[in-house]
């Protein structure tokens, strides 16, 4: 009897990487259920956020970002991106050009999806506080995976695990180009900001199927709507400036809702950020702006039904350079945003 038991367990223990592998597949593959990539330092990339903050700083911006999200399961989720982008003075009015790419990679069969996407944000001032942006982004996206680290539910043995061939029928394409297409508004003033995002207008497919007929798997339009209120707080003794921040994030995309609310605390050279997201992590934020170059660090707590324990919760970097230009553009004002760099 102990030597089933030893038996059981051990082949329980095989298939446990390979099932969560699976159930990551198959969640890739499932209509209607993919989502978009997520970043709690969502700010520190302000032209993937909305691209009307395209060319919203004072100069030349480069961001970068990294996260490992649950890196407690096999095959955990990784995220990259980065985008430059800078403000264009032409015929009397400010707009904005840039660049962005992200790319992430999920589960054991590497499902990697890359984004390159061109942006345009052009500023209309409706007086000396109140300012207007309007912003498009078009690129393509390409999806990958390595249909030879797939596992079937039809090849698996109970004694042995995944020993058999798949009968899975079909002809599959192992990477897919699709067009995509976003939209964005946002308006702010010295202390507060709002902003709304379309994504994905033109809905890509994403299937790798090219047998099979009638499959569809669309990746669905997200709206996104974020705000927030800069309060600044004079402290006086070491004369600097600190301010209190709050902010929140919502977002739609098919049947998914969130929903994320928290604070940031600037003291010059340092912040601190606190976010909860709705039914799914505690966000605890600390970051560090030098001159030019600004870094921040967060971590996500599981506090979903996935657990804290099983997750491993998630990491997430953000370095940020910008530069102002060396001269002033005659005739022109810069409007700095009150949004956050983190």
């Amino acid at each position: 009897m102990g030597n089933i038991n030893n038996t059981c367990r051990a082949m329980n223990k095989s298939l446990v990487r390979p099932g969560l592998a699976l159930a990551l597949i198959l969640l890739s593959f499932a209509q209607l259920k993919a989502q978009d990539p997520q970043y709690s330092q969502f700010y520190s990339n302000l032209v993937m956020l909305n691209p009307a903050f395209t060319g919203s700083g004072i100069g030349p911006r480069v961001a970068l970002n990294y996260r490992a999200q649950w890196v407690g399961i096999p095959g955990y989720y990784k995220q990259f991106a980065m985008s430059y982008d800078q403000p264009v003075y032409f015929l009397g009015s400010t707009q904005g050009l840039g660049v962005n790419f992200n790319a992430d990679r999920a589960g054991e069969g590497n499902l990697t999806k890359l984004n390159m996407t061109v942006n345009y944000a052009y500023q209309l001032e409706l007086n000396d506080d109140h300012v207007v942006r309007f912003g498009l982004s078009a690129g393509v996206t390409q999806a990958s995976i390595d249909f030879y680290k797939l596992r079937f539910p039809d090849q698996i043995d109970a004694r042995n695990g995944f020993v058999r061939p798949t009968l899975e029928p079909g002809t599959f394409s192992q990477t897919v180009f699709r067009p995509d297409v976003s939209a964005g508004v946002a308006y702010f003033n010295q202390y507060a900001w709002m902003g709304f995002t379309v994504n994905h207008i033109t809905e890509p497919q994403e299937v790798f199927t090219v047998a099979g007929g009638g499959v569809e798997a669309k990746l669905p339009r997200k709206y996104t709507l974020t705000g927030g209120l800069k309060i600044p707080v004079r402290d006086m003794r070491n004369r600097r400036e600190v301010s209190v921040t709050p902010a929140f994030l919502f977002k739609s995309q098919g049947e998914f809702m969130q929903i994320d609310g928290g604070l940031y605390v600037n003291a010059d050279p340092m912040v601190f950020g606190f976010w909860y997201r709705h039914r799914d992590a505690l966000i605890g934020l600390i970051g560090v702006k030098q001159g030019n170059f600004s870094f921040g660090y967060s971590y996500d707590y599981t506090i979903s039904g996935l657990t804290q324990g099983v997750s491993g919760g998630s990491h997430e970097i953000s370095m940020v350079m910008e530069f102002e230009y060396a001269r002033k553009i005659r005739g022109l004002k810069h409007r700095r945003m009150p949004c956050p760099k983190f």
